[in-house]
Formats: structure tokens, C-alpha cells, sequence
């Protein structure tokens, strides 16, 4: 009877894990009409010639957006309303004005096609987009040589995910059924599903690189083999290159410090092997005459970058529990408006308590379970001060609902 029971189980496991790639596929080809329409470069190159991003970003971000404010006659970026207007000529000007940014500021996924698509074609990384490591949209850039489509590499690299969402479920619980359900829940979750569709975004892959560095460091501490190391490593160095360098290099190494202790030779190898692989990942900015002091100098700009846009960090503490209980966060324009996910449900709020609550079983039951339940912790941490999209919640709820 006992044996009957755990083939039922491993049969259900197996149902869901033929349900999520089913639910899968059918999101593809219900999105086909726009997921496989093909990249116009030339229409891109326009789009982008007149967008917010137009100037060189090797140049001081309140300047590029001034320059472009001036070009579309405003007055400033930040101060572009002519206040001695009278009350309706003033606001005949602000909905001209946010009718002209909604039409010429491009959204980030077309950012990252367009920038994808000029790595590909020698672009310097460090002249278009820096703000954000090459290697991502250097894949972007390879779907749309190889496919003529941006999402093609993109649908292939959510595939794999949810397979890895099923082997590291399973290298946790060691069990079809739980793995089998994690896979499920992340094929039906918002957050993933968003990705395929309104991509292409950088957090699929950061998800993807994540999960694959998790796998060879259970494999590692299984097996004892630094071969494995040597693969988290790979994967730790392409999971910097994925978005920005700074918060995420401390937020990764805190995580894998403290997961392996006292392992100071496997410490080593994973952070050697992935400055080699992060610094390889520019391998266009030097082979165009770059150097060791101009790749720090890119780093350091982009510090600044970020550092320019003087976002008061304590104000928005906090704002991913808003935006997990209620669907809302305070967006950090000079507004600080409201925006609402229209993809959010009470499944948010469920999963998130169901998987804090179950960390402490986790932690005694699966010693596996370590791994993610230290990361989850950390993320909470950095996710608490992080001014964030919705999107950026995907690296929490992925490990979340593995351990549910």
C-alpha cells in the first residue's frame, strides 16, 4: 500500500511538471502575433535617435535628460513647466509634455533590444547602456542575429528555467511531487509568465544564472568535487554581468560567504573563476582599447551614475511589502506616484507567508534548504531598502515557492 501510495504521489508530481511546460507553450503561441514579430533595425535606430536616451551616457545623466528636455522645448527635466501660465495653459502644456515622453521614452526592453542588437554589431559596451553589465543583452542582441526576434533566446532561456526550478526543488526535497508543484506555481506566477511577455528583461536571466549557481553549489557540497565549484563560478561571473555590478556583488557575496563558512578554497575558486568570466563578459570593450584602469574607471561611472539620481533610499524602505499585500508601490519619480500591478492577485500575499513561515521547518527538515532559505533572507534585506519594480521580485518569490 505504502509503495501504491508514493507511485500516486510521484505521478502527481509528474502531472504538474507536464502542466507548467504545457501552460508553458500555451503562453508562447497565445503571444506568438507579438513575440515572434521581427526586429526592424532601422525603425529601432529612429525610435532611439529620438529618445531619451539619444547622448552618449559617458556624460552626466541630469545633463543627457536636460539636453533631451531642451531639444523637445522644456524648459529642464526636472523644472519644464512655465509656471507664470495660467492654471489651463498650464495644464494644456503638462499633457502635451507627458503625451511627448510617453511617445518618445522607450521602455527598458526596448533599450536592451536596441543596445543588444549594437553589441552584437561591434558596439562598445561602454558606450551605450553601461549602466548595466553586457552579457544579457549580448544574448539579445545573438537572438536577433540568429532569429531576427529579440524574445526567441529569451523563451528558450524561461524553458530552461523552469527546468532548473524543477532540479534544484528536487535536489532540496528530493521528491517528484514538491519539485514537480514548484515547477507548476513558477510557470502560472505574474512575475515569470511577464518576463516571456512583455520581455525582453534582464531578470529572467539573472533568475536563470541564480538558479544554475545554486544547482552546482548543492552538487558541490553533495558530490565534493571542485569541478563543481568551478561551474558555480562560471555562473557567478555571468550572473554579475546580468545587472548592475555593485549592490547585487555584495549582495551575492554576502549570501555565498556565508553559506560556506569556513570553505575558503571553494570561496576561492567560485570568486577567481567569476571576476575571470565578469571581465571576460567585456571582451568588446577591450579588444577596442580598453584597459584595466578604463574598465575600473567604467565601474566607478557607474556609481555615479546611479549615485546622480539622489534617491532618497529611507523614504522608499520597505515598498516591496506594499507592493506584495497590496499591489501598489510608490514609484521614485519626482511625483513619488502610485502605480498599481494589474497582474497582482492574493496568491502575492499567500506565497509570501506561507514561505516565511515555513523557513524555520526548512531550515530543521531539509538541510538543503539552507542554500535559499539564507538567500530569501538577504534578498528580504536588500529588497527592503532597494527602490524596485515589480519585476525585481522574482528573484524572492522563485526560491519561495521552491520551498513551499
Amino acid at each position: 500500500m505504502q509503495r501504491s501510495n508514493n507511485k500516486t504521489v510521484r505521478n502527481v508530481g509528474a502531472l504538474f511538471i507536464v502542466a507548467a511546460f504545457l501552460y508553458f507553450f500555451y503562453t508562447v503561441f497565445a503571444h506568438s502575433i507579438y513575440l515572434f514579430e521581427r526586429f526592424n533595425p532601422i525603425q529601432a535606430e529612429k525610435i532611439y535617435s529620438q529618445s531619451q536616451w539619444q547622448q552618449s551616457q559617458n556624460v552626466a545623466p541630469d545633463k543627457i535628460l536636460d539636453e533631451w528636455a531642451v531639444k523637445n522645448e522644456y524648459t529642464g527635466w526636472k523644472n519644464y513647466m512655465d509656471e507664470t501660465k495660467s492654471k489651463q495653459q498650464i495644464q494644456i502644456q503638462k499633457e502635451k509634455i507627458l503625451k511627448d515622453i510617453q511617445d518618445k521614452g522607450v521602455s527598458d526592453s526596448f533599450l536592451y533590444s536596441y543596445v543588444g542588437y549594437k553589441y552584437v554589431n561591434g558596439a562598445n559596451p561602454s558606450m551605450l547602456n553601461p549602466e548595466h553589465p553586457p552579457f544579457a543583452k549580448y544574448l539579445i542582441g545573438q537572438s536577433i542575429e540568429l532569429f531576427g526576434n529579440e524574445h526567441a533566446i529569451g523563451i528558450v532561456v524561461a524553458l530552461f528555467t523552469l527546468a532548473l526550478v524543477g532540479i534544484v526543488g528536487f535536489q532540496i526535497h528530493n521528491s517528484i511531487f514538491y519539485s514537480g508543484l514548484s515547477v507548476f506555481l513558477v510557470s502560472i506566477f505574474p512575475l515569470f509568465t511577464d518576463q516571456i511577455i512583455h520581455g525582453p528583461q534582464l531578470e529572467l536571466y539573472q533568475l536563470f544564472f541564480f538558479l544554475l549557481l545554486t544547482h552546482f553549489i548543492l552538487m558541490g557540497l553533495k558530490k565534493k568535487n571542485l569541478m563543481f565549484y568551478v561551474g558555480a563560478g562560471i555562473s557567478f561571473g555571468l550572473l554579475l554581468s546580468t545587472k548592475t555590478l555593485l549592490p547585487h556583488l555584495f549582495l551575492f557575496s554576502a549570501w555565498l560567504v556565508f553559506l560556506l563558512k569556513n570553505r575558503w578554497k571553494e570561496i576561492l575558486i567560485i570568486f577567481s573563476v567569476g571576476a575571470i568570466v565578469f571581465c571576460l563578459t567585456y571582451f568588446s570593450f577591450f579588444m577596442q582599447g580598453g584597459t584595466i584602469r578604463s574598465f575600473l574607471g567604467l565601474q566607478k561611472y557607474i556609481v555615479v551614475f546611479y549615485g546622480n539620481a539622489h534617491i532618497p533610499l529611507l523614504e522608499f524602505a520597505g515598498n516591496y511589502l506594499r507592493l506584495i499585500f497590496t499591489g501598489s508601490w510608490k514609484f521614485w519619480n519626482t511625483a513619488r506616484s502610485i502605480s498599481f500591478y494589474s497582474e497582482w492577485n492574493l496568491l502575492w500575499p499567500i506565497l509570501y507567508l506561507l514561505g516565511m513561515y515555513g523557513l524555520k521547518r526548512n531550515w530543521i527538515k531539509h538541510k538543503n534548504s539552507h542554500l535559499l532559505i539564507s538567500f530569501i533572507i538577504l534578498y528580504n534585506l536588500f529588497v527592503f531598502v532597494v527602490p524596485i519594480f515589480p519585476r525585481y521580485l522574482l528573484l524572492l518569490y522563485v526560491p519561495l515557492i521552491i520551498l513551499i
